[in-house]
């Protein structure tokens, strides 16, 4: 469904009662964080805290906790039906009349999904006439964190007509300077730095809740994100341009920080307890200097946790699953099915494919790696006939089918996140493919794989038929 900004998606969980409010004063130095990951935990509802100590805002969180709440932003047919249904356009031919009737009407729906530059919106409603980003409800999450981190901030960075978005957390310096955690393989930190070394961004909070959940995917070059975006919500974003900076960012935002990421004057930043469940090492990376905040009246900004799985991150892997699986389906048709579990962390893919030559998965394995190097540090790869979130069908695939020699391949000294905590090196690690397909004779030796037991269909129907009467004698017995 489409939402026109997080307010609009806000009143849609309050219809649903799925929105507590807290009038009790909750401290944004490791209280709220806890109290958020708690209700997270145990599966609860979006939770507005109305007073943040020290903040001149509510706060938000819990807004993606759920699969019914992510449904309820984009479904997984909405999701499959826009991005292939845009790819397919893409690629068509047209064979007459008809068909080139049909592509104008399909091309004005793309036009609609195009961003559109707006010449003012809600978000500067109130500018601040000091600047103090500490009234704002970033949090402290865990007893190690040097200070408080926006943890649900989308930056906006701007090159020319190219415009990318994405999740880089913010560790608070003081009234005016924040720490933004860009790690070296983001798309937006190659697009930034090309620039210079003063790179002018929009750090927003509170967009839209399909852009806040785009902004969590990682969208391979060369596709656009945010058009892509605008695919995936129906409709294209309203952009503002910047009152003080040549910075492009959603008009129906709740805040926006307008900032200069300073590439050359580095800090210690971290530790952070993050998404893995530990705390990342202390690196050093750019200072950012807040030049002016302009907010909607009574803003209301998003915060998020981080820790064990399963949190809201979790869930918003689901979404990226979605986004991922659609769009390599429409590379590669063979591919059936595309799961990343949400307790993998994004490091475990596992893919179905309608395998037709040798080789095939392995091929597959590459092509995932390819897109977005860092992740899918585990990729596992089954036949279109096994349910690809069916741990135990897949289990089966792995037990029935690997040979270990033969059949797992690991790719050494090869990128990963920075985040990964399981090699000592950071951001340099490896891959590992499992090939739990059937093998083709040119696998196995020359030799056919064995035939896959298969009952006789007349038996079967048989006792399918006596089946059912055995079950229903026993569901009407006594106890029963």
């Amino acid at each position: 469904m489409y939402y026109e900004d997080l307010r609009e998606y806000l009143r849609a969980l309050e219809d649903r009662n799925l929105v507590v409010h807290v009038d009790d004063e909750v401290d944004p130095d490791l209280e709220l964080a806890h109290v958020l990951r708690e209700v997270i935990y145990r599966n609860g509802p979006t939770v507005i805290f109305n007073k943040v100590k020290g903040c001149s805002c509510k706060a938000v969180g819990n807004l993606f906790g759920s699969i019914e709440r992510i449904n309820m932003v984009c479904t997984d047919d909405e999701v499959r039906s826009r991005i292939e249904g845009f790819i397919s356009l893409t690629q068509g031919r047209f064979r007459g009349v008809q068909e080139v009737l049909k592509s104008v009407q399909e091309f004005g729906k793309v036009g609609k999904a195009l961003p559109r530059k707006v010449s003012s919106g809600p978000v500067h409603e109130v500018e601040w006439r000091e600047i103090d980003v500490r009234k704002l409800p970033a949090i402290r999450q865990w007893p190690r964190e040097p200070s408080r981190f926006f943890t649900m901030a989308i930056t906006f960075v701007k090159r020319g007509n190219v415009v990318n978005f994405g999740y880089y957390r913010l560790q608070v310096v003081d009234e005016r300077r924040l720490i933004m955690h860009w790690m070296p393989w983001r798309r937006s930190r190659e697009l930034g730095e090309s620039i210079g070394d003063e790179i002018p961004v929009a750090i927003v909070l509170g967009a839209d809740p399909i852009t806040m959940l785009m902004a969590a995917v990682p969208i391979p070059p060369p596709l656009d994100k945010l058009t892509l975006t605008g695919i995936v919500r129906g409709r294209g974003l309203d952009m503002v341009e910047g009152k003080c900076l040549d910075v492009l960012y959603p008009a129906n935002a709740e805040i926006v920080m307008e900032a200069v990421v300073k590439t050359r004057e580095l800090v210690d930043e971290g530790p952070f307890g993050d998404h893995v469940g530990v705390y990342s090492p202390v690196l050093k990376y750019p200072i950012v200097e807040i030049k002016a905040i302009y907010t909607r009246a009574d803003p209301i900004a998003p915060v998020t946790v981080t820790g064990k799985p399963l949190l809201e991150d979790g869930y918003m892997i689901t979404f990226g699953e979605r986004i991922v699986r659609s769009l390599i389906r429409a590379i590669l048709p063979e591919v059936v099915d595309l799961h990343i579990p949400p307790h993998g962390l994004g490091y475990v893919y596992i893919v179905s494919i309608r395998k037709r030559y040798p080789g095939h998965a392995k091929r597959i394995m590459f092509l995932l790696w390819s897109l977005v190097p860092v992740l899918g540090k585990i990729i596992i790869v089954v036949d279109h006939d096994i349910n690809v979130r069916d741990i135990n069908q897949v289990m089966y695939a792995v037990s029935a089918h690997v040979d270990p020699q033969r059949d797992i391949l690991i790719i050494p000294n090869y990128p990963t996140e920075e985040l990964d905590p399981s090699t000592p090196i950071i951001g340099l690690g490896s891959k590992m493919g499992i090939d739990a397909t059937r093998k083709l004779p040119e696998e196995y030796n020359g030799k056919q794989y064995p035939e896959d037991v298969e009952p006789d269909p007349e038996v079967a129907r048989r006792a399918e038929e006596i089946v059912y009467k055995i079950f229903r004698i026993y569901s009407h017995s006594e106890g029963r």
